[in-house]
């Protein structure tokens, strides 16, 4: 039996799927980035739905968001958070009608909050659920950034928390001397990006600022829905909670510095 291909962003299915820009490949090669094509989840053939645009790692977030609505997980009236909002997907939460629904960045005009994410003028415990797309790899400090995550979701929330991760590397490559579009471009694969994640780098920045980390790849979601949605192989999605935060043993000294 024939396979469609299925973009759950705009809930078409038979679409086409465009391959990634050359522009990337090109300006990779002429830098010299060594690691072009070799990222966790970036697929180069099938990488945009011609219908709405949704990337292939918002066609894997909006697969697990109808999932998690058809299973009572993700409720009508909860507090969401979508950082650097991509437009078919944020589209698609609006029009879901479902969630008390915000948008944040840090320069993007048109969100609800623009704030720093390394800094959020945000309650504790504030959101249910947030979405955290490839924007940690940006950030001066990716372990404050992530700690303020941690900070502002419920207790019993959750997240998608993603970033650009590269399959050959073991340690998590930065290089703060590394300011010139050109040698991050070299270094990072991007001219504002200011490193460049490994897998066990990233699950350990997660782990270590108050996150639980799940990771749900093909073997947990399976190759009909890798095909049907045009995912890579290797791809992955991390799904974080927060991990209980320690009582302070002796109440009323002050706190260590971070």
């Amino acid at each position: 039996m024939e396979m469609h291909t299925y973009c759950p962003v705009c809930e078409r299915s038979g679409v086409q799927f465009a391959p990634l820009p050359d522009f990337y490949r090109q300006t990779s090669m002429q830098h010299g980035f060594r690691h072009f094509g070799r990222m966790e989840m970036i697929a180069l053939n099938s990488y945009a739905c011609q219908a709405c645009g949704a990337s292939d790692r918002e066609r894997l977030y909006g697969w697990w968001l109808n999932q998690q609505i058809e299973a009572g997980k993700l409720n009508k009236g909860m507090r969401v958070l979508h950082f650097a909002p991509e437009a078919a997907l944020s589209k698609k939460l609006r029009q879901l009608g479902l969630f008390d629904y915000r948008t944040a960045d840090f320069m993007m005009p048109g969100v609800d909050y623009n704030i720093d994410i390394m800094d959020m003028p945000l309650e504790d415990e504030s959101f249910d659920f947030f979405i955290c797309s490839h924007v940690l790899e940006h950030v001066a400090d990716d372990n404050l950034a992530v700690s303020e995550l941690s900070r502002i979701m419920h207790r019993d929330g959750c997240g998608i928390l993603m970033a650009p991760i590269c399959l050959d590397i073991s340690d998590t490559l930065e290089d703060p001397s590394a300011t010139s579009d050109a040698e991050r471009w070299r270094l990072f694969g991007q001219n504002d990006h200011v490193r460049l994640y490994s897998h066990p780098g990233y699950v350990s920045t997660l782990e270590r600022n108050g996150f639980a980390v799940q990771q749900l790849g093909l073997d947990a979601i399976g190759q009909t829905v890798f095909t049907r949605l045009g995912l890579s192989q290797t791809s992955i999605l991390y799904i974080v909670t927060r991990t209980p935060r320690p009582e302070h043993p002796h109440a009323g000294t002050p706190d260590h510095e971070h």
